[in-house]
């Protein structure tokens, strides 16, 4: 099947969140039994850093003015994937998301679809809406869209005489739709707007997924390293090492203290400002080893549950001694607010402001729990890659993130699943649900661990410290990285066969 997927961002490129990742990962894992080639806009001119070739020029009327795009020919530099980048410069320095860029976007693909026969064409999320409606209207090719978030629809557009959002368009033209976990295509398939244009054709969630050779703890000085441009070593800042899921109890401890309770991550950032976009760290961090430290890495949206978490920290800090540190880069408020959190509990919460991936690694290797307390979460890539890590989640139950964790038991005491559990899954999202999700995740893996031996027989030897091997949080530790080598990543989940279903069911939609 020869398969055309139409990508906004991706990683490393241009990367925005965790659209950027997927549209890395999935023609990667589609390409090994198909023929797949991605199209996208050389934003900010980043394709020219890419080995390219220039096949061609397509001129394009927009407003009665004649732009000529660039048709750059290469190969993702990770996955060896071929990719088409139209380029124009004045057109690549606008937004990423202006919808300006997309509407040129989709009579771009139009062009080179036209000339470059496929048998079906993918489009994510809202930026791809018109292209979708334009290759089936058009080209009378099926088509597949899949919703990456259905709280961000794009400006109205008029087309064929209706005045549309871009991801209403390409939902109404679409043969087949997915979202992007099981959970949230039931949470949205009654939202009017979306009920209205799947009646009749196939509407599935299909889990996003991780590649689990990119998230492996083996490799981690590798990735940073990597992710520097090989200009950062990062065992030459603080203690790194690689390991797995039988000795991560014993490994990740000594990195968050020497990262962040020892002030590691502090010469790393001096060293990352001089080559890349600057990033600010706001706070410092104290604490023996077994300090428990929480960490978060994510955009600074409110959809990431920032309202709870300014909400419930103060509380939890006056109760607890925990740390807590932040990587994240987004709205301005929740950027001044991180800030003062990080002044006002000075020893307790830091505050890293900006983008670095080679520091999701330390973060997720050196936390001992993560939290995502979203107030919706389509899929969420964090959670899969933070257990990765071997590190388990505190999340809301919601979405993807239901799909993906596996919850500890609310009584431990009564029916035990340390063996089994990868986080600690809360109902309601709000400052109380967050509380007891903290609270509940380190009771049984810090605070209560003496109490579980009674109440564990199968276990020779009670647990009197967190990182014995047999105590709770190691052991949600192993259970971690298994759960998404076996059932989370590209590799080994069904999410592959099943967008191969999806295509499959499209083009029997278009044709029969």
């Amino acid at each position: 099947m020869k398969i055309a997927i139409l990508a906004p961002t991706i990683t490393p490129i241009v990367s925005y969140g965790g659209l950027g990742d997927v549209m890395r990962d999935l023609p990667k894992f589609l390409d090994k039994d198909n023929d797949v080639i991605v199209l996208t806009l050389n934003h900010y001119g980043k394709y020219y850093k890419l080995p390219y070739e220039i096949i061609g020029n397509i001129p394009i009327v927009y407003k009665g003015s004649k732009i000529v795009f660039e048709v750059l020919k290469t190969k993702h530099p990770e996955t060896g994937v071929e990719i088409i980048a139209f380029s124009n410069n004045k057109v690549n320095n606008l937004d990423v998301w202006d919808p300006l860029k997309y509407e040129i976007f989709s009579d771009l693909v139009v062009a080179y679809l036209d000339e470059n026969k496929v048998d079906i064409v993918s489009g994510h999320d809202w930026m791809c809406g018109l292209a979708i409606a334009k290759c089936k209207d058009i080209l009378d090719l099926p088509t597949t869209l899949t919703i990456h978030n259905e709280a961000f629809k794009g400006s109205l557009i008029e087309y064929k005489g209706e005045v549309l959002t871009f991801l209403e368009l390409g939902l109404k033209y679409a043969d087949a739709v997915n979202t992007v976990s099981p959970t949230h295509a039931e949470e949205i398939r009654n939202i009017d707007y979306i009920k209205k244009y799947i009646e009749n054709k196939p509407f599935h969630g299909i889990l996003n997924g991780i590649d689990i050779d990119e998230y492996d703890p083996y490799k981690i000085i590798d990735r940073m390293y990597r992710l520097s441009n090989c200009k950062l070593n990062p065992k030459n800042y603080a203690y790194v090492a690689p390991y797995s899921t039988e000795d991560a109890h014993e490994t990740k401890p000594k990195i968050k203290y020497s990262w962040f309770y020892n002030g590691g991550v502090f010469e790393y950032v001096e060293d990352w400002n001089k080559y890349f976009d600057k990033i600010e760290v706001h706070g410092e961090i104290k604490g023996d080893i077994t300090t428990p430290l929480i960490g978060f890495v994510g955009r600074a949206t409110y959809q990431k549950g920032f309202k709870t978490i300014f909400e419930a920290l103060p509380e939890l800090l006056e109760k607890h001694d925990i740390r807590f540190v932040f990587l994240t880069k987004g709205e301005k408020d929740i950027e001044e607010k991180l800030k003062e959190l990080a002044k006002e509990f000075y020893g307790k919460v830091m505050s890293i402001i900006g983008y670095c991936l080679p520091l999701t690694s330390v973060i997720f290797a050196g936390s001992d729990w993560i939290i995502m307390p979203s107030y919706w979460e389509p899929c969420g890539l964090v959670q899969m890659e933070a257990m990765s890590y071997c590190t388990p989640v505190i999340a809301t139950e919601t979405g993807g993130l239901k799909d993906t964790i596996i919850s500890l038991n609310p009584n431990p005491l009564e029916n035990p699943n340390f063996n089994k559990a990868t986080g600690v899954l809360f109902k309601v999202p709000d400052k109380y649900g967050l509380i007891w999700g903290i609270e509940h995740a380190l009771n049984w893996s810090f605070y209560r661990i003496k109490e579980i031996c009674m109440f564990i027989q199968y276990r020779k030897i009670c647990p009197d410290h967190p990182y014995d091997y047999n105590s709770p949080l190691p052991m949600m530790m192993r259970n971690c990285h298994h759960h998404v080598v076996k059932n989370l990543s590209w590799q080994n989940s069904p999410s592959i066969k099943k967008y191969i279903g999806l295509f499959g069911g499209g083009i029997y939609k278009h044709y029969f």
